[in-house]
């Protein structure tokens, strides 16, 4: 198994890939299986936004994938987002989820990002397994935020804690002290 950036010979992969996610109800966004100009757009949207996008592949299969983009307002520069991880049903076990993952983590310290944010849904137990193996914690839960139909589900909220330390770095949290405070 291979992990790149997304390069337009991924496109067919990644739109089997998404096609073959939604088609089982896998959390990634889509309520139906969207057709290959629906991933395009979605994938045009991502880019554009500054995302790097990682795929994992075995030959010419995409096996997972998932996006990582730093924050644009300058106060937030230290703040990182993953989204879109998801693993090809038929791979699920092989390893292409934490390869995904171990990429885009290793992407965010290179850029800089101190604290690195994803969600999944609730119901979602292993990709919440997955996240904790790597040091994510859960910082919060949206309850029944997530709709699908009739059916809800909660947004779990997630972060990875990059800082180095504390060389230099204030840290005030929520103390009416500092910049701004009030």
């Amino acid at each position: 198994m291979d992990v790149s950036w997304y390069d337009q010979e991924h496109r067919d992969g990644l739109v089997a890939l998404v096609q073959a996610v939604a088609a089982t109800g896998g959390a990634v966004g889509w309520l139906a299986v969207p057709p290959p100009a629906e991933v395009d757009a979605w994938l045009g949207r991502l880019l554009a936004s500054g995302a790097q996008l990682a795929v994992a592949t075995d030959g010419d299969q995409v096996l997972g994938c998932g996006a990582v983009r730093r924050e644009q307002p300058e106060v937030l520069r230290g703040l990182g987002k993953i989204s879109k991880v998801m693993t090809h049903p038929a791979a699920r076990g092989r390893g292409a989820g934490r390869a995904v993952m171990e990429v885009l983590i290793g992407q965010a310290r290179a850029q800089g990002i101190e604290l690195l944010t994803l969600d999944c849904r609730g119901n979602n137990h292993g990709a919440q397994r997955l996240y904790a193996t790597l040091g994510f914690v859960v910082t919060g839960r949206r309850p029944d935020a997530i709709a699908v139909g009739d059916d809800r589900f909660d947004q779990v909220l997630m972060h990875l804690d990059l800082r180095a330390g504390p060389a230099g770095l204030v840290r005030h949290g929520s103390r009416g002290e500092g910049p701004g405070a009030t």
